[in-house]
């Protein structure tokens, strides 16, 4: 392999990307434009949810079976906790899109999982308050993650198998020429074979052809602290998603032994302007947080002690762009995951591989393909 390939971005899908071409030997440098693991775009916050039956749709399961097997590599070769399986709760009514999708990843995969009568379930888990007719299943192949710390594990791991890293290094062009790609910072011009553009909410400033099929977007997350503890534990309280009303919300058991995570879906702000993310109102939602944790928790004080804001690039469909921007293009794509890509980020790094590697890839990515708006 003697292509030289450059990564631009190096989060939540580019530090996988760093990862796993320095494990092949790849002559692979990475740009960052802010420093390791940092919290200005999809990484932060401490937590993300993995899950398995998937409420996105069961195309996913594959990728997912695939990216837990190389988290537990990523974690072997850097001495790391990062993915902790407690089981994940869906909560939800038997007709919502969302847990017919979660069924049919359990039916046709054969998820590991339990359905759970809510009379039971309100004996296992008095925590949640729930209704008469909402399904609760528990998949068992699901927990969380620690995404800063998987973040900063993968690039200095990339970098001690031979990855060059240029931090605080910001692209200002690339100009895809016929058999190479010239990529332009303030202060250098570099010439690769190769590039993979991981650029998360940056990506339509990077490449003309997204600038209407992107949409930054900024999360709120919310913290809050219960009144007994230990009935928050992740042997006690797993991970959950819940679609109830008119409120999508997620959620963790305590990490930190002092507060967990209560989170809503669907309250996203688009960003106007990537550079001033710190002047997001981070309290827009925060009415609508405390009554959700009121009406539908017990023994949770309501109004949150902390908040954070990250943001993340979401697509027209909310599914993400993987692979060559065409069959000619030395150009790969990793972008537009709409707030649901970071525990399929190992498995995104490999199929960003396979294409510098093999030109494809042997994963199911038909449904993801970058140019499919143009189909």
């Amino acid at each position: 392999m003697n292509k030289k390939v450059a990564v631009i971005g190096l989060g939540t899908m580019g530090s996988m990307a760093l990862w796993q071409l320095a494990k092949e030997g790849v002559d692979v440098t990475g740009f960052e434009q802010f420093g390791i693991g940092h919290d200005r775009s999809a990484v932060g916050g401490e937590s993300r949810l993995f899950r398995t039956a998937y409420l996105e749709g069961p195309e996913y399961v594959p990728l997912l079976r695939r990216s837990y097997e190389l988290w537990r590599d990523l974690e072997k070769e850097t001495n790391q906790q990062l993915l902790s399986l407690v089981g994940n709760l869906t909560i939800g009514n038997k007709t919502s899109d969302y847990v017919v999708n979660v069924l049919k990843s359990i039916e046709n995969f054969n998820v590991a999982h339990e359905i759970i009568d809510v009379n039971q379930a309100k004996q296992l888990y008095p925590q949640h308050k729930f209704v008469e007719d909402d399904v609760v299943i528990l998949d068992k192949e699901a927990g969380y993650l620690r995404p800063e710390l998987a973040v900063v594990s993968a690039v200095y791991r990339a970098q001690e198998l031979g990855a060059t890293i240029n931090r605080q290094t910001k692209i200002k062009s690339i100009d895809h020429k016929k058999d190479h790609v010239v990529l332009t910072t303030e202060h250098e011009t570099y010439t690769f074979d190769e590039v993979i553009v991981a650029a998360g909410p940056w990506l339509h400033e990077l490449l003309p052809d997204y600038k209407t099929l992107i949409q930054p977007r900024a999360i709120i997350m919310s913290w809050f602290i219960p009144e007994n503890l230990a009935k928050f534990q992740a042997d006690v309280f797993p991970t959950f998603i819940r679609f109830v009303d008119q409120y999508d919300y997620f959620g963790l058991p305590t990490i930190d032994q002092s507060m967990i995570k209560i989170a809503l879906a669907g309250f996203e702000l688009p960003v106007e302007n990537l550079d001033q993310l710190n002047q997001v109102d981070k309290y827009n939602h925060i009415e609508q947080a405390a009554h959700v944790v009121d009406t539908y928790f017990n023994n949770i004080h309501p109004d949150p002690v902390r908040l954070s804001v990250h943001m993340d690039a979401y697509s027209h469909d909310e599914h993400p762009y993987v692979g060559r921007l065409d069959q000619q293009s030395q150009i790969i794509v990793l972008g537009g995951y709409s707030g649901h890509g970071f525990k399929l980020a190992p498995v995104m790094g490999e199929i960003a591989r396979d294409f510098v590697l093999d030109g494809q890839t042997k994963h199911m990515i038909d449904h993801l393909k970058p140019l499919r708006y143009q189909t």
